[in-house]
């Protein structure tokens, strides 16, 4: 069952945007369905008020980029970027400011946080004080410190924090050639690393279904495809033949 909150609204949209620009690409030809995914996708984005999509959307957008790797998409990119701010700053102080804009340019010129550097220090001190098992879940008035790394440690403490990078150990297997040669994964590693951007951010990571369904769907992925490749590399699934 997903999870239901202003904040996870918004990467529902983005959710929605990502797998109707793959439709998109997979059947160029049929753009209807791609259009109206990417119109509600941008619609749940902005009531959702959140900045964590956005966040989250232009660090997939870099990787994707990074991978396309062509100085004219760069150059694109850099233009929207400034659009963008100068888009921001005009809005904050016209009447069509809203909450969302002004949330948004909080964080881009203020570098406005709404107490997130607090509740991280805080976490950080829980776990200085505690640095084994770690010593609490949450603070006292429920919240939690907004960075997975610090959440671990003051949950768990260094115990917690080696199991959690055991769970996560095989994300160093992770190659490019598994996704080229299976597009369908596509989706399922940007989908991860969206949610990995909101624990980054916000969202108690112990309430984050998204992140752990996703993750254990890649996890599950990489250790497929890697699984497969020892087992081609020799029919007797050596890695070499000299047996």
């Amino acid at each position: 069952m997903l999870a239901s909150y202003y904040i996870s609204t918004g990467h529902y949209g983005l959710s929605l945007i990502i797998l109707s620009v793959f439709y998109y690409f997979l059947s160029p030809r049929k753009k209807l369905k791609p259009a109206l995914g990417l119109g509600l996708g941008l619609f749940a984005i902005l009531i959702s008020s959140a900045r964590s999509p956005m966040l989250a959307g232009a660090v997939i957008i870099i990787i994707m980029f990074s991978y396309i790797n062509k100085v004219k998409y760069w150059l694109g990119l850099l233009s929207a970027i400034i659009i963008f701010i100068i888009s921001i700053y005009c809005l904050k102080h016209s009447f069509l400011s809203t909450e969302y804009i002004v949330r948004i340019y909080d964080a881009v010129f203020e570098s406005n946080g709404y107490g997130r550097a607090y509740y991280l220090s805080a976490g950080w001190n829980i776990f200085k004080n505690n640095p084994l098992f770690g010593g609490a879940t949450l603070f006292e008035d429920g919240m939690y410190p907004h960075n997975v790394f610090v959440e671990v440690l003051m949950s768990m403490g260094v115990v917690g924090f080696i199991l959690f990078c055991l769970y996560f150990k095989d994300l160093v297997k992770f190659k490019l050639i598994y996704i080229k040669k299976n597009i369908y994964y596509l989706p399922y590693f940007l989908f991860f690393v969206q949610y990995l951007v909101l624990v980054q951010t916000s969202y108690c990571i112990f309430a984050n279904i998204e992140f752990w369904c996703f993750s254990a769907v890649i996890i599950s992925i990489i250790l497929f495809c890697n699984d497969e490749k020892i087992k081609s590399d020799d029919g007797r699934r050596h890695t070499t033949g000299d047996y």
